[in-house]
């Protein structure tokens, strides 16, 4: 998110008002129980419970059945694990598309031999 450079007063104010409330805690419950994360984890660990902690970012089964975004509904079923790890396991396999990929080099040079050839 983003903030443009034209804006200012009172509409600036709300800008930031929006901003902070969006990593204050309780949104990143909200994204987290649709499994996805967002960037300030230790600010959404007050919000959950030990439970959906251990399941959404800590990559435990989960010790008790877990709703979803709705609050309403069991999303999540006791003993289910999430695929793909804990947080650090997940985050560390990110990807991103203007980031140079591993074989960046050996593709370029692959590249470079059939446009000679």
């Amino acid at each position: 998110m983003s903030i443009s450079r034209h804006v200012k007063g009172r509409t600036l104010d709300a800008a930031y008002d929006y901003l902070n409330w969006w990593i204050s805690g309780w949104p990143g419950v909200v994204m987290a129980r649709q499994g996805y994360y967002i960037s300030t984890p230790e600010l959404t660990r007050p919000h959950l419970s030990a439970a959906e902690w251990g399941f959404w970012y800590g990559g435990k089964p989960a010790a008790k059945n877990l709703s979803g975004p709705d609050c309403t509904s069991d999303m999540i079923h006791q003993g289910e694990i999430r695929d793909g790890g804990d947080y650090q396991t997940r985050m560390s396999r990110v990807a991103v598309w203007n980031t140079v990929m591993d074989e960046y080099n050996y593709l370029v040079r692959r590249w470079n031999d059939f446009m000679s050839a």
